[in-house]
């Protein structure tokens, strides 16, 4: 049993700027759930089509409730819904996904942001109606054979997603454009500093610390400098371009690094024994080694890289972690997130808008590693050529 909204009938015009009123929060009151409908068979959709090819279709399968119980193993309790997607965006792990033989064609992205449009009726924290954000692109397993796979499903006009997946967006929430850019990288970001630099159980952090963050400018960059001085820091370090100095000023770093001219792990550039927190999200090699001779004891060295020291200085912990592989259950994660984004502790101050049908496009932009900010795709009301906003 499901519950299913159904919008009024309208015009194309009249239809889209309806949605893109209720998914940006600027309806002044969701439509009601006096109508019953059935979704669309199909759907427009950038997939993977083969190993080797992805492309834009113009109608693909709609997933529906269920799915995600058919096609994967070692999920945790949890109901299903469908949302109809407004925005995703595109992260580096996004371009080239693992993605099961036996799940293709797939439908590709992570981040959704978007309306609840249908539920099962054992859902008890999401209805329809509700404005939804999550990363549903979870690391799991296929029921079949087992096979490392991934959930996706971003790239499409509906996703089904499990109710654990999702943060019921506040109306005071900053626009669909910036919900639809944050949650990959905000949770990415919030686990490197909670869970593995322990922003929030630890003495250090009280004491005002001194974090540095390799990679400012982009996505988890943006995000992890955010927070680490909601967290507390005292001083933020990061390395970025000189051309991108004030962005990163204007999100909280207090120091910055031209990598172009200097390199951080000099010391007269960051003197030895001086920074409580690394943060790696670039991915040098030798980065963790040289992190090392950074860091007092009692720091911290976090990478989402792989770069790990070979050798651990006394009193300093290091970690990595895949933030994809944490992604079935991350609800109250995208609450705290969410707080923080509402009190203006939280944004993505610079996105660029590609519409559906040119997440190619926007894959080649990733592929430069030159992007400030983030890349949003628009599924609501895409317009026919790329923007800046």
């Amino acid at each position: 049993p499901i519950q299913m909204y159904a919008p009024p009938k309208m015009d194309g015009r009249q239809s889209v700027t309806a949605l893109v009123a209720l998914v940006v929060g600027t309806a002044a009151h969701p439509p009601s759930n006096h109508g019953f409908g059935s979704i669309p068979a199909t759907m427009p959709g950038f997939i993977q089509e083969t190993a080797s090819r992805q492309s834009y279709q113009a109608a693909v399968r709609t997933p529906s409730l269920g799915d995600l119980r058919r096609m994967y193993t070692d999920l945790p309790v949890s109901c299903e819904v469908v949302v109809q997607v407004a925005y995703s965006s595109v992260n580096p792990s996004d371009r080239f996904p693992t993605v099961a033989s036996s799940t293709l064609p797939h439908v590709l992205g992570s981040d959704v942001y978007g309306v609840v449009v249908a539920a099962e009726d054992n859902c008890t924290r999401l209805k329809v109606g509700d404005r939804v954000w999550g990363d549903i692109g979870a690391n799991t397993k296929t029921n079949r054979a087992a096979t490392k796979t991934k959930e996706l499903g971003g790239y499409g006009v509906y996703a089904v997603a499990l109710e654990t997946q999702l943060g019921v967006v506040p109306v005071s929430m900053p626009s669909g454009v910036v919900a639809g850019s944050l949650p990959k990288v905000a949770l990415t970001s919030y686990k490197a500093l909670v869970w593995y630099a322990e922003a929030k159980n630890n003495s250090l952090w009280k004491r005002s610390p001194k974090v540095l963050i390799l990679g400012g400018s982009g996505g988890t960059g943006t995000t992890g400098i955010q927070l680490a001085k909601a967290f507390g820091a005292g001083e933020v370090i990061t390395t970025t371009s000189a051309d991108n100095f004030e962005y990163c000023k204007g999100i909280g770093a207090d120091t910055l690094i031209d990598y172009k001219t200097q390199n951080w792990w000099d010391p007269d550039v960051v003197a030895d024994n001086s920074v409580d927190v690394v943060y790696d999200c670039v991915g040098q090699d030798g980065t963790g080694d040289r992190a090392m001779a950074k860091i007092k004891p009692g720091g911290f060295y976090v990478t989402i890289t792989g770069q790990m020291a070979s050798h651990v200085k006394p009193g300093v912990k290091q970690a990595e972690f895949i933030n994809s592989d944490t992604n079935l259950d991350n609800f109250e994660l995208l609450d705290s997130l969410a707080s923080l984004a509402t009190q203006g502790y939280l944004k993505m101050p610079r996105t660029k808008s590609y519409p559906l049908k040119e997440v190619a496009a926007a894959f080649a932009e990733s592929a430069t590693g030159q992007v400030v900010g983030k890349l949003v795709i628009d599924l609501g009301a895409a317009p026919d050529k790329t923007s800046e906003k």
